[in-house]
């Protein structure tokens, strides 16, 4: 089930993408480059970061390197077809907090994240993300259909959320904040240059 879950939500987040670039009339072309580009720097990025947070001691993945690769992803290919850049944000933008619920109800089976202990009992949060993030999905996709939809406030609200929620796991046992949270707080500051870059495409 867990590699179910993992495999589901890369390719509902690959496979929405491209039906939304398609709708968009995106050539199959950048298309293809940009699914080539998002996957390797998201993977990269998600195995650096996992790797760093680990002290260097372990290989492993980070959902929030794995964004933060995605969203550089985007801000390239933006660069190298300028005339498909609000399609390219808008496809993987909107798509993000899919991939990420998806992700976390396979954390939730697995049981590999722990939540912080309350009155004895231990904080679901893999759960409360997950629900939160395909809710965040619902809403954001219901605005599309509104033609009300903007990129950058979704993934500002997303890197706040995932900030806020990580308060719930195990890890703020002995620190204020997590290394999660700092990679959050990195995020929003390259998210905000980027708007400061690309505002009409995100905004």
């Amino acid at each position: 089930m867990y590699i179910f879950l993992i495999l589901l939500a890369g390719f509902s987040g690959i496979g929405g993408a491209c039906f939304e670039l398609h709708k968009a009339k995106v050539s199959r072309q950048v298309i293809g480059f940009s699914v080539m580009l998002n996957l390797s720097m998201g993977i990269y990025f998600a195995v650096m970061c996992g790797y760093l947070s680990s002290g260097f001691r372990a290989i492993k993945c980070d959902s929030t390197g794995g964004a933060l690769g995605m969203i550089l992803a985007c801000f390239v290919m933006g660069r190298i077809v300028p005339l498909a850049k609000k399609a390219i944000y808008r496809s993987y933008f909107l798509l993000m907090p899919l991939v990420y619920g998806i992700g976390k109800l396979a954390c939730a089976y697995k049981g590999c994240c722990g939540g912080s202990i309350i009155h004895g009992k231990r904080v679901p949060v893999q759960v409360i993300e997950a629900i939160s993030f395909i809710i965040l999905f619902l809403i954001s996709f219901y605005l599309v259909k509104k033609d009300t939809f903007k990129p950058v406030v979704l993934v500002m609200v997303c890197t706040v959320l995932k900030f806020l929620l990580d308060f719930l796991r195990d890890t703020h046992v002995e620190q204020i904040i997590s290394f999660n949270q700092g990679a959050c707080l990195v995020t929003f500051a390259i998210l905000l240059c980027i708007f400061a870059i690309d505002r009409k495409a995100l905004f």
